[in-house]
């Protein structure tokens, strides 16, 4: 023999002594107890409808140098502070240096895109926040 077969043998011996145990399960008949009515779970009852749709928007900023443009893909139920923390994070902005505007109309953060006259392929403006009619004082 040589050290292969050897190997081999010593290796089916312990293997056979290592699962030595009987896999056969006793199974018992099926109970007759009913499942319990007290059944819990995590999907709602009523399917929430999603009446949003997702639409592909521009965004175009012109704060900082040069003119830049984003493609985002949005779901139109999404809220415009939420939409305006992704495009504050796309273009490397603090979210309360702008607003975002749409077809001359300034969104509200607290509304919805849906609350908008929004259109797949739409541009949608950064516009900078003013900080006009602040009066700065010397002390």
């Amino acid at each position: 023999m040589d050290f292969d077969d050897d190997y081999e043998e010593e290796f089916d011996e312990e293997f056979d002594e290592d699962f030595d145990e009987s896999l056969d399960e006793d199974i018992d008949e099926p109970s007759s107890k009913s499942p319990t009515k007290d059944l819990r779970t995590k999907t709602p009852e009523h399917k929430i409808s999603s009446e949003g749709k997702k639409i592909s928007v521009f965004f175009l900023s012109t704060i900082g140098p040069g003119e830049k443009k984003q493609k985002l893909l949005v779901n139109t139920r999404n809220l415009i502070i939420d939409i305006k923390q992704t495009v504050a994070n796309l273009f490397a902005l603090d979210p309360s240096d702008f607003h975002i505007s749409s077809g001359g109309v300034t969104m509200d953060e607290n509304n919805q895109l849906k609350d908008y006259d929004v259109n797949d392929g739409d541009d949608i403006l950064l516009i900078p926040a003013s900080v006009a009619g602040r009066i700065l004082r010397k002390i």
